[in-house]
């Protein structure tokens, strides 16, 4: 459980570094994903930066992975999804519009993307 002295963006970043190595763990296994986590290190974006810079991790990696990239955005997603109890309504959003709404409490995007009545933060 998160502490709640922790703010919302602090809360929201630690959840999203535990899906993205959860992702990254599942999908290489603990050695390349610590790999990966040097690749982008060495390009300019340390671990614990991801949650404030997504779009430069999604970049990476795509750079990394090609379009394999998608496959662990759109796991990513679907966890980020399943944590804040939301569903899309009407199109399919990246994993970076999802996450930075979320973590910017966007709620018209939130709201007019997911049924409203699944729009829950409970972390």
């Amino acid at each position: 459980m998160l502490s709640r002295n922790l703010g919302w963006q602090e809360k929201f970043g630690v959840c999203l570094l535990e899906i993205v190595d959860e992702a990254l763990t599942n999908f290489f296994g603990k050695n390349s994903a610590e790999l990966i986590y040097i690749y982008l290190e060495e390009n300019g974006l340390k671990r614990e930066d991801i949650p404030s810079k997504i779009k430069a991790f999604s970049k990476g990696l795509t750079d990394i992975l090609g379009k394999e990239a998608t496959l662990v955005g759109n796991y990513i997603k679907k966890k980020l999804y399943s944590k804040f109890n939301i569903e899309p309504k009407k199109g399919s959003p990246s994993f970076v519009e999802v996450a930075i709404a979320i973590k910017s409490l966007d709620t018209g995007f939130l709201r007019s993307t997911y049924s409203a009545s699944t729009v829950k933060f409970g972390i």
